[in-house]
């Protein structure tokens, strides 16, 4: 049997998986705790949140990460609105 890199390399997806699941739970866990001090912040992010978990659940998680970008770009700019908020 040979064996090549292909098939002894870890699969990309699983590792942008493991990436995108964990940057999902860390913007969840962000958005619950800046509803208390910035309710309209989290009303702000919470649709492009739940677009990037469609991604992940619909496996596309190049897309899915992209669209996190684009929610931690709201937080950014919503941090410095927001001087109460918690960093991300």
């Amino acid at each position: 049997m040979i064996t090549t890199a292909a098939t002894t390399a870890p699969q990309a997806p699983d590792v942008s998986r493991q990436q995108v699941a964990a940057m999902l739970q860390h913007t969840y866990r962000w958005t619950r705790a800046a509803a208390g001090a910035a309710p309209p912040v989290a009303q702000q992010v919470a649709p492009a949140l739940t677009v990037a978990v469609q991604l992940y659940d619909a496996r596309q998680y190049a897309a899915g990460l992209s669209q996190l970008l684009g929610v931690v770009s709201i937080v950014d700019q919503a941090r410095q609105a927001y001087p109460a908020l918690p960093p991300l």
